[in-house]
């Protein structure tokens, strides 16, 4: 299994093992599932809100050498570079109407700026990824999946008994108000509403998964080949049968190959864009662990166009119950409505607070249905605060009902199941400066 994917299945365990805790910022990127369920091979994500911390790169540092600029002829009429002959069936790169950044004349000049172009074109939204990873002798082959339709984002990881030590499924999904998280492997759903630790969660998984595909596209040191249409869109070939240099590859994005190991034959092929957006990818590389014996590894990817709006919310955020949250009585009430899902069963401990801070738990002596409403108010100040919890009645606040600040909902699990609802309330200052 790649170690990138190891990054990130584990950045989601984490992150999902730590979901009972109200917490995260907001986003108005929602992803969905557009087919429904997807087969087990395939995993989506969309725009992260936060740009989240690279992961460490794989390749030791060397000096880093400056990226090679052309240096134009000095006459008066510059001589044109030279066109190379296209590989196999491929048209002149001269039949681009334009040239992705990176790419002067017929020439690669710049990976790094290719690189650069295809991570804008494709975090602006509106694509859909397919990534497939596979190793002839190591254990473990994964799959990743990004989908984004500038309104909503999804991305599931799968790997198939790896690395870990056991099959991962995972996918996460978050929208303009809810977000979630299944661990297939588990059987665990996490969903979120408002700015809870779903949310976060899933945003910090989508942005370690932007990285992955990244790193296979700045590594090669990529040449035109020629160009080709493909669907009425005209895109530029590049190859490559070796990578950059290791200062070059060092940069974020990460490696393809562990520190302990050694690249010792490679096959790369990518299509882009005038933009920049690499369609499809195909990277072969012969790898040379310090130990063990030498494996092959195969990269592949294609990206699609996705409309905005097109992605559905993934049928499985549906099981655990569903509620909202907001704010009454100058933010002294609480009101949590159940809008739909299983009934929240009586007894099961809601714990109240935000902020990955909890103010208490409250629980209530009849099941929660779907149309029911939850009303919760507090008294006292600090440790001696004192949570009250009304069902369907909204209450008559007494005098000594203190009001709540920053981020504030509840959190609930049922077996598998966590639910969550928040809000943000917003501070005097910001309420001013807006």
């Amino acid at each position: 299994m790649d170690r990138k994917l190891i990054t990130l299945a584990v950045a989601a365990l984490v992150v999902l093992s730590g979901c009972s805790i109200i917490g995260g910022g907001g986003s108005t990127a929602t992803p969905g599932d557009a087919s429904g369920e997807t087969t087990a091979t395939e995993t989506m994500a969309g725009t992260p809100t936060a740009t989240p911390t690279p992961a460490p790169t794989q390749w030791s540092t060397a000096t880093a050498t400056a990226t090679p600029t052309a240096t134009p002829t000095a006459t008066a009429t510059p001589t044109a570079t030279p066109e190379p002959t296209p590989v196999g069936d491929l048209d002149p790169v001269s039949a681009m109407s334009s040239l992705p950044a990176g790419v002067e004349g017929s020439r690669v000049t710049n990976v790094s700026a290719l690189a650069a172009a295809n991570q804008r074109a494709f975090s602006t939204g509106g694509h859909d990824l397919r990534m497939s990873i596979d190793n002839s002798t190591q254990e473990g082959s994964g799959a990743l999946r990004i989908a984004n339709d500038t309104e909503s984002s999804y991305v599931r990881l799968t790997e198939a008994s790896g690395a870990l030590g056991s099959s991962t499924d995972i996918s996460t999904y978050y929208g303009p108000d809810e977000s979630g998280i299944y661990n297939r492997s588990s059987g665990e759903i996490v969903y979120g509403y408002g700015p809870t630790s779903a949310r976060f969660a899933a945003q910090l998984v989508t942005g370690v998964a932007y990285i992955v595909p990244q790193a296979y596209v700045s590594a090669p040191d990529w040449e035109a080949a020629g160009s080709t249409t493909v669907d009425g869109e005209r895109r530029l070939v590049v190859t490559a049968d070796s990578l950059r240099n290791a200062s070059e590859r060092s940069q974020p994005g990460g490696g393809v190959a562990d520190a302990s190991e050694e690249v010792t034959a490679v096959d790369a092929r990518a299509e882009v864009t005038s933009e920049g957006l690499v369609r499809a990818l195909n990277v072969t590389l012969t790898i040379d662990p310090a130990s063990g014996e030498a494996y092959t590894q195969t990269v592949s990817y294609t990206v699609d166009d996705l409309q905005a709006g097109s992605l559905d919310r993934p049928d499985w955020l549906s099981e655990p119950p569903q509620v909202t949250a907001a704010v009454d009585a100058d933010n002294r009430l609480l009101v949590v409505e159940h809008t739909g899902g299983p009934a929240i069963e009586a007894g099961t401990n809601l714990s109240v607070g935000g902020q990955f801070s909890t103010l208490g738990n409250v629980s209530a002596d009849q099941p929660i249905s779907a149309g029911d409403t939850l009303y919760v108010y507090a008294t006292g100040e600090g440790f001696d605060r004192n949570l009250t919890l009304s069902v369907n009645e909204r209450p008559t606040l007494p005098e000594s009902a203190t009001a709540f600040s920053g981020q504030i909902g509840i959190t609930g699990r049922q077996g598998d199941l966590q639910f969550a609802a928040a809000v943000e309330i917003a501070s005097e200052s910001t309420a001013t400066s807006a």
